[in-house]
């Protein structure tokens, strides 16, 4: 486990100028992991963490990574986008793939198969890319803010590493998109129905 944290580490040390940026301002999703949540948020539904319920929260999380790894993925592999959004699919594909085999590795035998998608021409035509990429990290990040409570401290520590990168992802593609990298002063977790149905809402699930 070691080996891939060092190697995720590695990757997101490789930041352009414009994830430097993002590191500044987009804090809001490390906060949230952290469990620094603003008064007027929804409460999570907290389970007694065990190791039982680690390889739950972990292997929904890898479904999770799997969209997204699979997107950035199928992007690079189509080769149609150019400038900073084919920087970004590079880039962010090369993490999200490290944090695939880390969660793999956490779960072992009890990692799932992963599951085929069809993106269409959300990977080909550069405007809805940027506009599906935007969705995709927003919603892995609040996957990651609202399972963290319910883990070990052993699991927690790599899902906030994994969270912060994700929040660091979602502020680049979102200044890509022309909107505000940090819109709100906490991000707001989901559960893992309102996940569930954001994943399948997206169409991409074969």
């Amino acid at each position: 486990m070691s080996d891939v944290r060092t190697q995720i580490g590695v990757i997101a040390a490789t930041a352009t100028r414009r994830q430097v940026m993002a590191r500044g301002v987009v804090t809001t999703g490390a906060l949230a992991a952290g469990g620094i949540l603003i008064g007027g948020l929804p409460k999570l539904a907290v389970s007694q963490p065990s190791r039982a319920q680690d390889a739950r929260v972990l292997e929904w999380l890898l479904q999770v990574e799997y969209l997204q790894a699979g997107f950035y993925t199928e992007a690079e592999r189509r080769g149609a986008l150019s400038g900073e959004p084919r920087e970004f699919a590079a880039l962010v594909g090369e993490q999200e793939r490290a944090h695939v085999d880390a969660l793999e590795q956490a779960l072992g035998a009890k990692a799932t198969n992963k599951p085929a998608f069809d993106f269409g021409n959300t990977v080909t035509d550069q405007r809805r890319f940027i506009a599906t990429a935007v969705e995709l990290e927003e919603m892995a990040l609040a996957a990651f803010n609202g399972q963290v409570p319910n883990l070990t401290q052993k699991r927690l520590l790599m899902a906030m590493k994994v969270a912060s990168v994700e929040a660091r992802h979602v502020g680049w593609v979102r200044d890509l998109a022309g909107r505000n990298p940090a819109p709100r002063p906490a991000d707001v977790p989901a559960t893992q129905a309102q996940t569930e149905a954001a994943m399948k809402g997206t169409g991409f699930l074969e």
